[in-house]
């Protein structure tokens, strides 16, 4: 799946939360969260719990709690283990999940009706921009690490290319990274953003990765 299929399903998925009427509102933000974290190639979000608490001023409890919902309704499938940061998968609850694309054979399909208005199954062609850039103004504001005063909003898409680029093991390097220090994840997807990710930086990034493993060993 290329990147703005991925990104358009992440969309449904919200828009579906969005209506449901049991997931309350603190599970909702942290759903938004959650999908903005997805990796692409991996298939999964690794957030730590500080790390999503911190972004929307919430306990670690509290986004606990909103994670078993969101898990509990079919939405989420959490694999928990023991000292290291959970991976959440995207999911959709028993018979929720949307119709496939009609395809382009069929001449009945060419349209879509929604309360009379009409458009075509190829796509919004007004719509440039993934949902991504557009946060929530409730949490946009905190990012941890990084470059002071400035957002990075595409770093997932920089994540996928990182383990792309340099094979399956980095999944769990930015993984570990990510709990010790994420604003170091960050520094590594903003090189990768500008073309200078060396290398000597994901050497660098594998082994101060692999010394806090055997530190917590």
């Amino acid at each position: 799946m290329d990147l703005r299929a991925f990104n358009r399903e992440k969309m449904k998925w919200l828009n579906a939360i969005s209506l449901e009427c049991e997931v309350n509102s603190t599970a909702f933000r942290i759903a938004y969260l959650i999908a903005d974290h997805q990796n692409s190639v991996a298939g999964f979000a690794w957030p730590s719990l500080a790390r999503l608490a911190g972004k929307v001023c919430l306990s670690n409890k509290s986004i606990q709690r909103a994670v078993g919902q969101l898990e509990r309704l079919g939405w989420l499938e959490v694999e928990r283990r023991r000292e290291r940061s959970n991976r959440y998968r995207l999911r959709w609850p028993p018979g929720r999940a949307p119709a496939p694309k009609p395809t382009e054979g069929n001449d009945a399909d060419k349209t879509v009706l929604v309360e009379r208005q009409e458009r075509l199954t190829k796509g919004d062609k007004t719509v440039r921009q993934s949902y991504l850039n557009k946060h929530l103004k409730t949490f946009s504001s905190r990012l941890g690490g990084g470059r002071q005063g400035t957002r990075f909003t595409d770093q997932g898409k920089f994540e996928a290319e990182i383990i792309a680029r340099f094979g399956p093991r980095m999944i769990d390097v930015l993984e570990k990274l990510n709990e010790i220090d994420p604003s170091v994840v960050e520094r590594l997807c903003r090189r990768a953003k500008d073309g200078t990710l060396s290398r000597a930086d994901i050497a660098a990034a594998e082994l101060t990765a692999a010394q806090n493993k055997r530190i917590e060993q």
